[in-house]
Formats: C-alpha cells, sequence, structure tokens
C-alpha cells in the first residue's frame, strides 16, 4: 500500500524550494512549517450545491474540517476565526481578469493563508498568472479526488502543487515572456507586445485576435501595465509608452 507522501510524488507537482524541497519531503528529513491540525479547508464558491458537493467530497476523504463560504468577503469577514489551512478558491466558468481581482483581493486584504485555485479551464495564461500571484496551487477539475486530496495535504504543510504538463508548458511560455528591459520599468514580451498594441490604438478584442490569446487576458495585461505606469487609462498608456521606444520583437 502506497503511503501519502508517495502518492503525492506520484502526482505532478512542485514544492517551494524545488531543488532540495521535493527529496526532503520524500525522505522526511524537512517538512515545511504546519498550521495548527484543527485549521480547516476554506472553500469558496457562491454556488450553493456546487459549494455543498465538494465539502461533502473533501469531508469523507480528508482528516480536515471543511468550511464553505459564497464570496472573498465573508471569509474575510471570518478568517480570524477560521484559520484556515488551504483557502479553495472556486473559479469553475471563471475568466483570468475575474481570478486575478479576487487573488488581488485577498492580497491587498494581506491574506496569510496558502491559496489554491480550482478551476476547469486549460488556460496557460490562467494557471501563469496564479502561479505569479504567489497563490500555492492550481487544481483542474480534471484530476482525481485522491490525487487532490494529496495536493491539498501537500499545500497545508508548506507546499505548491501545479499539474507537470502545465509547467511544461509554462517552461515554454517563460521563453516567450522574458522580461524587455527599459532604464524605469521592466515589461514581459506579451506586455511590450500589448503596449505596442496600444500605442496604435487597437482594441482589446483586436489586440486578443492578434496577439492570440484571450480578450480578458488582455485586459489583466491592460492592467498591470497601468500599474506600472502608474496610467489613469488606456490613453494615458499610450502617451507614456512613446517615451518608452519598446520594440517587442527584441
Amino acid at each position: 500500500m502506497r503511503t501519502p507522501s508517495q502518492s503525492a510524488s506520484s502526482a505532478s507537482f512542485i514544492l517551494q524550494n524545488e531543488a532540495t524541497s521535493r527529496e526532503a519531503v520524500k525522505s522526511g528529513e524537512h517538512e515545511p512549517a504546519k498550521r495548527s491540525t484543527n485549521s480547516p479547508l476554506v472553500i469558496v464558491e457562491k454556488r450553493s450545491f456546487v459549494r455543498g458537493c465538494i465539502q461533502a467530497s473533501l469531508s469523507s476523504s480528508t482528516s480536515f474540517s471543511v468550511v464553505g463560504v459564497s464570496t472573498i468577503d465573508e471569509y474575510l469577514e471570518r478568517s480570524a476565526d477560521l484559520q484556515s489551512a488551504v483557502l479553495i478558491l472556486c473559479a469553475v466558468g471563471a475568466d483570468v481578469s475575474s481570478v486575478s481581482e479576487q487573488l488581488t483581493r485577498l492580497h491587498e486584504a494581506r491574506c496569510s493563508a496558502p491559496i489554491v485555485v480550482l478551476s476547469d479551464e486549460n488556460d496557460i495564461d490562467l494557471m501563469m498568472m496564479v502561479l505569479d500571484s504567489g497563490a500555492s496551487g492550481f487544481m483542474p477539475t480534471d484530476i482525481s479526488l485522491e490525487v487532490a486530496v494529496h495536493a491539498l495535504r501537500l499545500i497545508a504543510a508548506g507546499g505548491q502543487y501545479f499539474p507537470a504538463i502545465r509547467l511544461s508548458a509554462r517552461r515554454a511560455y517563460s521563453e516567450s515572456e522574458k522580461a524587455v528591459s527599459h532604464p524605469a520599468y521592466k515589461f514581459t514580451r506579451r506586455q511590450a507586445a500589448v503596449i505596442d498594441a496600444l500605442r496604435k490604438g487597437k482594441a482589446n478584442k483586436i489586440i486578443a485576435y492578434e496577439l492570440n490569446m484571450c480578450e480578458s487576458t488582455v485586459k489583466v495585461h491592460v492592467r498591470n501595465i497601468m500599474k506600472k505606469l502608474k496610467a489613469k487609462n488606456r490613453t494615458e498608456v499610450a502617451y507614456l509608452a512613446n517615451d518608452l521606444f519598446i520594440d517587442p520583437t527584441l
């Protein structure tokens, strides 16, 4: 019979400090700091039926207690009492922009719980956004309950879980997203391409088509670009970008 650590190893995952942590966890020589064993898994899902199904599945498959809330705001109101072991953000049917806004809300509220996003989208842009946000995991809904349970235990112990097939895509994605330097700013190649399109007055739908990405992903890039440039709107981004001389082909 396989131990939980062996089963988790057979699932595809990465750990914080990947170079040293993987073998250490396997051998039992090192274990990341854990929260209280009484800390619950907290599920954020607005649909009560879906929330109840997930609660029932996890309650019967783990030693964790499982609590469900309908919104981020409800969770934050109760966070001091809950002290969640893992916060599961259900993003089934949600787009990149919506998930990004929820993660930003949690970050701004200084949420200390490890966060994992549960999604039915096999979108590399979504997974990369989740990874870059500092979240502890991304779980697609096509994994088995057994793998999900091991992933949650791993995250509760201080690790991370991202499916290996997505990580392979990440390597290819990272090559295309190498930073484009500027004396005052640093943009990814994709952001530079979006800025170039904004300078030309193109709409989000056209930018999405030309750069082969979702329109919601374009919106996320535009919002991040505005933050970096401290611009108030797209017009100001285009104006400020004229002084950057960014060439997205470099």
